[in-house]
């Protein structure tokens, strides 16, 4: 009879309700059929377990009706509720919850009978509150931190039933829990309910104080009052204290639920509209993250949709949104407010000349990690134009190290993000400002046109989580002691430098092993390596075919993912998107590239580039010659290895780099790239099909050496004419632009001033250059060395 009531409760219940389940995939982890199950949840809520029940019949899970029997005849639900029955008398009495269930299990484990038993932490929240607001109905009754009585329930199922969310979390066996918590139920029950308050942390995010208390609290800080009381002379406290007020208001977040739910159905309604879908990898890695770890985010930044994308991402997969550091170009009338509400908050692109900004920025992300929020911002600082990774700027992650030092509330974990696109919205915008077109400031009204005017179909977007990077060890392995010198931080000593120098490297390296290589790309790096970037429809498929047999064969980046492998239908669309062009022919169709679709198309192809630079490389070695061996090849690699290394943020050591030669040149003898004679190693005679796919891999790296190889052109031709940094940058970028114009190079990015800029940088970091005290250049001996090995691959 209690079944059948139970079963009509579910069916009234589900009239009205709708639950996501998560994971998505197979819920919940690693179940052991063998295994009896308890499920735990937080409230005793008899609408928790109608959902509870529902889900797991519907995903054929064992039953939270189901019982389980100890010796001595005790049968107990397979349910196991942390609250108390009796709340209020509990905590008039300092009483604990005395668990007999949990208590009646110890024994059965320590009397030897035969008990095998899995626990399974359940959260079930209705609704999903970002912050409390007042005067809005469906926050009053979302699932809060605080306790609510049975009629606030009812209203809550009745306002956020539609949008009820279940999540399972891993299974723990209860021998090895029980083992580890010392046979004590009370650490038990301690145990399981700071797993379901991490989860629900994870999710919701910690309180966040309101602005009022925030703002107080930023401008009382150590920081802010030291810069008021230094700058007296120049100003009365009274008048500085205002304008930290008004930085303050300029700065801060405001995340609110109402702007968080209106972004999430505009949201739906755009990546329906331009999109065919996002695809997310290793999001299950950064869940379990979130439940241990304060999360930094630190995306690559292609485009202004990325803010958006991640956001949107990280909140459909139940974790806590994130506060965004956005570029104050961004806070504009009526679209700068939503942002904020949707958790932005604003930082000017420099503010090295005003102490009190500084100090007040400074405050306010020390109060972030303090309360334990997760962060998000682009390490890159703006959008990359190329598609290439930017050198990392270190300004935002200085201010989060500084502040996790002093502070260290909870572990600090950074997550690499890789975001990609098959087509650019900014396309157009990115091509002009290419070829030298000032960038358009942003403005309200610029920004409403843009929309509207939006057209077309985008692909597919892809968000990749890379592994995450907890800042504690990586402290640890540069400075042992760094726990015990946070007093040198202000003074910005050498170890200091040294961990964000080495956090930002393996924040870059992150990115790139969590790439994602889709059909664009490679389409891409195969059509801007044929000459006139021409090629049969057939053949282009085959050699896409190439390189991905080339990455899994070769098994030297294995957290690179390779999606969607090229066919007939992905080219259509391509066509369709007018990423490509098709020109019609009896023996076979052409696609091919205009002029102005190679500059866009290189842009795909930069994506990829740290991907396949090991293979051109070796391929290079084979330009000017028929025969080489494997101790040159590698020779010269590792002889250039340090500019690429540090140009597309490559991951291997120097002395890993022997192996990795190898792996790759054995993979292209497997695919017929090159063979092996008696002599050593041969590339395909001429009138090989296989000399023009070697061919290929040549002209993919082939640019970054040219470039390379005029910088030393440039300098030879200047040895007795001194010439500071800034000469040499302009010198070059003007010889690139006119062999760019001379030989129809068709990618602005061969000449880009920046790629110069790091270039030189990094010859006088490796001392192949030195500056001397006037600021000229001076080149050393071991410059001609690397310039020789340069020329032969040339």
């Amino acid at each position: 009879m209690k079944l059948q009531f139970h079963r009509l409760l579910r069916w009234l219940l589900f009239l009205w309700v709708k639950v996501e389940v998560y994971p998505r995939e197979n819920p919940p982890y690693d179940l052991d059929p063998h295994a009896r199950t308890l499920y735990v949840l937080a409230d005793r809520g008899l609408s928790d377990l109608l959902v509870l029940t529902q889900i797991s019949n519907r995903l054929s899970l064992p039953s939270p009706l189901q019982h389980i029997s100890v010796p001595g005849g005790t049968y107990y639900h397979s349910v196991y509720s942390l609250a108390s029955p009796n709340p209020v008398t509990d905590w008039l009495r300092r009483r604990r919850k005395q668990s007999h269930l949990l208590q009646d299990f110890i024994d059965t484990l320590q009397s030897g009978e035969p008990f095998k038993l899995q626990v399974v932490p359940v959260s079930v929240y209705w609704g999903r509150p970002i912050a409390r607001q007042k005067h809005w109905i469906q926050v009053l009754f979302a699932d809060t931190w605080s306790v609510g009585g049975k009629i606030r329930k009812l209203l809550t199922i009745l306002v956020n039933g539609r949008s009820t969310r279940l999540l399972f979390s891993q299974p723990i066996k209860f021998e090895a829990l029980v083992r580890d918590c010392q046979y004590s139920s009370d650490q038990v029950h301690d145990f399981l309910l700071d797993q379901l308050s991490r989860q629900r942390e994870a999710t919701f995010g910690p309180e966040v104080n309101k602005h009022k208390i925030l703002t107080n609290a930023v401008l009382n800080s150590e920081e802010v009052q030291s810069v008021i009381q230094n700058d007296t002379e120049n100003h009365s406290a009274e008048a500085s204290l205002k304008r930290a007020r008004r930085y303050c208001d300029e700065i801060f977040a405001n995340c609110t639920q109402m702007t968080i739910e209106l972004m999430l159905r505009l949201l739906n309604q755009f990546w329906r509209r331009f999109y065919s879908g996002i695809d997310t990898f290793n999001i299950e890695t950064i869940k379990q993250t979130a439940l241990t770890h304060q999360l930094v985010y630190v995306p690559c930044h292609r485009s202004h949709v990325d803010y958006l994308l991640l956001s949107y991402v990280i909140f459909i997969e139940n974790l806590a949104i994130p506060y965004i550091a956005a570029g104050n170009n961004l806070n504009l009338p009526v679209i700068g407010r939503i942002l904020r509400g949707g958790g932005a908050f604003f930082i000017r692109r420099s503010f090295r000349d005003n102490p009190l900004y500084s100090a007040v920025m400074r405050s306010y992300v020390k109060q972030l990690i303090e309360l334990g929020v997760p962060i998000e911002y682009f390490i890159e600082g703006g959008r990359s134009r190329t598609g290439r990774l930017l050198q990392p700027k270190l300004g935002m992650l200085d201010m989060t190290v500084d502040a996790y030092i002093k502070t260290q509330p909870r572990p600090l974990a950074f997550v690499p993000v890789y975001i990609g696109y098959e087509k650019l919205i900014e396309g157009k915008s990115y091509l002009g400002e290419l070829y030298g077109k000032k960038k358009k400031g942003e403005s309200l009204a610029g920004a409403l046109l843009a929309i509207f005017r939006l057209k077309g179909h985008f692909g597919k977007v892809t968000a990749s989580f890379g592994t995450p990077i907890v800042l504690a060890d990586l402290l640890s392995r540069v400075a042992p002691q760094w726990q015990d010198r946070v007093d040198e931080i202000d003074h910005r000593p050498l170890w200091y430098r040294q961990a964000i120098d080495s956090l930002s490297k393996q924040i870059m390296i992150g990115i790139n092993h969590a790439s994602v290589i889709n059909p664009v790309n490679l389409v891409a790096t195969i059509l801007l390596a044929t000459p006139r970037q021409s090629i049969d429809r057939q053949e282009l498929i085959e050699q896409t075919a190439l390189l991905t047999r080339l990455h899994e064969t070769t098994d030297a980046l294995n957290s690179v993912r390779f999606v969607d492998s090229v066919n007939q239908d992905q080219i259509d669309q391509m066509i369709d998107k007018k990423v490509l062009r098709l020109r019609k022919h009896s023996l076979g169709d052409i696609i091919y590239l205009q002029a102005e679709d190679s500059v866009l198309m290189s842009y795909y192809r930069n994506n990829c580039l740290h991907v396949f630079v090991i293979p051109a490389l070796i391929a290079c070695c084979f330009d000017n010659s028929s025969l080489s061996s494997t101790t040159k090849i590698t020779s010269i690699i590792k002889a250039l290895y340090p500019f690429l290394r540090a140009e597309l943020h490559l991951q291997w050591e120097i002395d890993e780099l022997d192996e990795l030669v190898e792996k790759y040149i054995n993979s292209m003898i497997k695919l017929g790239l090159l063979r092996k004679v008696r002599k050593g190693l041969r590339r395909p005679e001429r009138s090989a099909r296989r000399f023009m796919d070697l061919n290929r891999l040549i002209l993919i790296v082939q640019p970054i050496l040219e470039r390379y190889y005029m910088t030393f052109i440039v300098l030879w031709q200047s040895a007795k004419t001194p010439m500071t940094e800034a000469d040499l940058e302009q010198r070059c970028h003007l010889l690139a632009q006119k062999v760019s114009m001379l030989h129809g190079i068709n990618s602005p990015d061969f000449f880009d001033r920046l790629l110069f800029r790091h270039f030189i940088d990094t010859m006088i970091e490796l001392d192949y250059l030195a500056e001397s005290g006037d600021g000229t250049l001076l080149f050393t001996d071991s410059l001609d060395y690397i310039s020789t090995d340069i020329r032969t691959l040339l």
